[in-house]
């Protein structure tokens, strides 16, 4: 029996290095998602002087932009990692009440990452720099922080990297841990800041709970801004698809979930972050093609469909998608793609939003119009609804 499952095993593992192998990298290819805190499994305190103070809850995550070359393919994949943005939020309810972290802006967090896909393990290793505060007394001083922080993964990394091929998306692939630990004073008084974090990564920013939002909302802005990224898998679409392609669902965003809430009548400013691939190939591309379409429901009809977003609202834009033509032996016909609520979004625009809507679709317009075959995983849409309403 063991060695029936050990053949097993070498046979599965031989399967996944050909489909590795069949995978073309031709240089370099951005990874760009929010690695989130697990709430559930994130421990932390603040200790000043003598008196130590511990976490009730942790949230928030930092969006990571790590960059690796896949020429080297199948052997390790070497690179860096930014942190672009750092949002963490946590409650001490007896004194400190909130603790506030966030990306310094005048020290970037930078280090290194190695992927060794078939071997199952990957490191990262950076210099993290963060400004903190608490809500002592009114608001402490900021406090500036360097920590070094390692995510060491583990586990099937081939098939997750697979997959992500496959399904467009780097959802998942660092389920792991974080460390941020450093330290500062207050008044000449030694302050230790401690996190021990569980993480996962998507492509969607991490939501907060409206008060830990707003006690930390403050800080955040000025120094980060007010735009959110938002991740757009490069194999998605919202359009009728052609016979023989299989898009993935668009992203779909939900404007309560933006800020503190966008309604009817606000403007949000949408902007282009990255590129694509229109193509199999494992790298950036270079395409920025981008439309998005404003709806009053999330529901998506199936990719056979011409209108499959049945909510959709003008947002008084138009973009013209086109749409293919199909044959029968010798009578050909043109089958429109093209809906004529959505509007083009690269490489920035300001809309208002409609009245009813709720939800903004958004999505890639590949020149091939095709979008199973696209590749990339560092393309998405900044969402900025300006200040935050205090």
């Amino acid at each position: 029996m063991r060695k029936a499952e050990t053949r097993a095993r070498l046979t599965l593992a031989a399967a996944a290095l050909v489909a590795l192998t069949t995978l073309t990298g031709c240089g370099e290819l951005t990874i760009r998602t929010w690695v989130k805190v697990i709430e559930s499994d994130s421990t932390g305190f603040v200790q000043i002087g003598q008196g130590q103070f511990p976490f009730t809850q942790i949230q928030g995550g930092f969006l990571a932009k790590i960059v690796v070359d896949t020429s080297t393919i199948p052997a390790p994949l070497d690179g860096t990692i930014t942190l672009e943005e750092i949002r963490l939020a946590a409650v001490e309810p007896s004194v400190l009440q909130y603790v506030c972290a966030w990306q310094n802006p005048t020290l970037p967090s930078t280090g290194t990452v190695h992927l060794d896909i078939l071997g199952g393990t990957g490191t990262t290793a950076l210099t993290t720099n963060l400004r903190t505060v608490t809500g002592f007394a009114g608001g402490t001083p900021t406090m500036e922080l360097s920590t070094p922080t390692e995510l060491n993964l583990e586990g099937d990394l081939l098939n997750k990297f697979l997959g992500a091929a496959d399904s467009g998306a780097a959802d998942g692939l660092f389920d792991t841990r974080a460390n941020f630990s450093g330290t500062s004073t207050i008044a000449g008084i030694p302050v230790i800041f401690e996190m021990d974090l569980g993480v996962t990564n998507d492509s969607t920013p991490p939501l907060l709970d409206p008060l830990n939002l707003y006690n930390c909302a403050w800080y955040w802005e000025p120094d980060q801004g007010t735009a959110l990224y938002h991740g757009v898998n490069s194999k998605s679409s919202y359009l009728r698809a052609w016979p023989g392609d299989s898009p993935k669902a668009p992203r779909v965003i939900a404007l309560a979930d933006i800020g503190d809430g966008v309604v009817p009548g606000e403007t949000l400013d949408l902007g282009t972050i990255g590129t694509y691939a229109d193509s199999t190939t494992l790298e950036d591309g270079s395409k920025t093609t981008m439309t998005a379409v404003f709806s009053s429901t999330n529901e998506l009809k199936g990719t056979g469909q011409r209108y499959r977003i049945p909510g959709a609202i003008d947002a008084g834009t138009d973009i013209n998608t086109g749409g293919y033509t199909t044959c029968f032996l010798i009578f050909c016909s043109f089958q429109s793609s093209d809906i004529a609520q959505d509007f083009r979004v690269d490489p920035g625009r300001s809309v208002v939003v409609p009245p009813g809507a709720k939800y903004l679709f958004v999505a890639p317009l590949p020149p091939s119009r095709k979008w199973a075959d696209n590749s990339g995983f560092g393309f998405g849409v900044d969402v900025d609804p300006g200040l935050y309403v205090y």
